[in-house]
């Protein structure tokens, strides 16, 4: 437990008031009051509320339009439910109970791997780092080709997690692989699917795909607002990891 956990503990303890100039500061209580406005009645009752806090904006025009976008309704079994094709239960209850944990109802078990996961018992080295950049640098490969050719020569596994999944040409390598016999786990953005819908081309017996959103933001009268799955890896093997992005 940290010291700060332990100190919440102690009804005794005084915590000194903090201001932005502190590295200490972490979470303003007004700005949160000034989110809670945004996703719950849009634009004007944001910058109302800012006037009401007096505090400066801390959003951009651009993230208060995307946080607005965003903004849904909250239902009780909306949280963790996608299964393996992105589909979700939803729930029809509107009460509240943000102050409230339900784990039978939101926590749902990791998904099994049904396609196998080999063994690994031991690593023999130390393993290397390769740096690559996109453009490359000279002689050097490109971060695609790299990419390409990992995938084409995976024999035991393929793991993919991406926001975005829209080259047809790796896809098609995915693919190639399953019809060697290579397992293809692949956890995608929500967002992006709904935006691109591509799923079809994934459609194969040695390829799960796994639909998840970022963070999820709730607000206390039912209102949320899912992020975006903003990792980019792939591990081929269980001895490749390819982290970053050629895009």
């Amino acid at each position: 437990m940290s010291n700060t956990q332990e100190q919440s503990l102690n009804e005794n303890i005084v915590f000194a008031p903090l201001t932005e100039s502190n590295p200490d500061f972490l979470h303003c209580e007004e700005e949160r009051y000034c989110v809670e406005s945004l996703v719950s009645s849009g634009h004007e009752a944001f910058y109302t509320k800012l006037h009401q806090e007096q505090i400066g904006s801390f959003l951009s025009p651009g993230e208060v339009n995307q946080i607005s976008g965003w903004a849904e309704d909250y239902h009780q079994s909306d949280a963790n439910q996608e299964d393996g094709n992105g589909e979700m239960e939803v729930g029809s209850d509107g009460e509240d109970f943000s102050g409230h944990y339900f784990p039978t109802e939101s926590d749902t078990p990791a998904p099994c791997l049904e396609l196998g996961w080999p063994e690994k018992t031991i690593w023999m080295d130390m393993g290397q780092i390769h740096v690559y950049t996109n453009p490359p640098a000279e002689q050097a490969p490109s971060i695609r080709e790299v990419l390409r050719r990992h995938l084409q020569g995976a024999t035991k596994l393929i793991a993919v997690v991406t926001d975005k999944l829209s080259d047809s040409t790796v896809i098609g390598d995915l693919q190639n692989a399953a019809s060697r016999g290579v397992p293809v786990y692949i956890i995608l953005n929500r967002r992006s699917v709904e935006e691109n819908c591509f799923l079809h081309q994934l459609q194969h017996p040695n390829i799960m795909v796994r639909i998840l959103g970022g963070k999820t933001y709730l607000t206390r009268d039912t209102k949320m607002v899912v992020g975006e799955l903003k990792d980019n890896f792939v591990l081929v093997d269980l001895e490749t990891v390819i982290f970053g992005s050629y895009r």
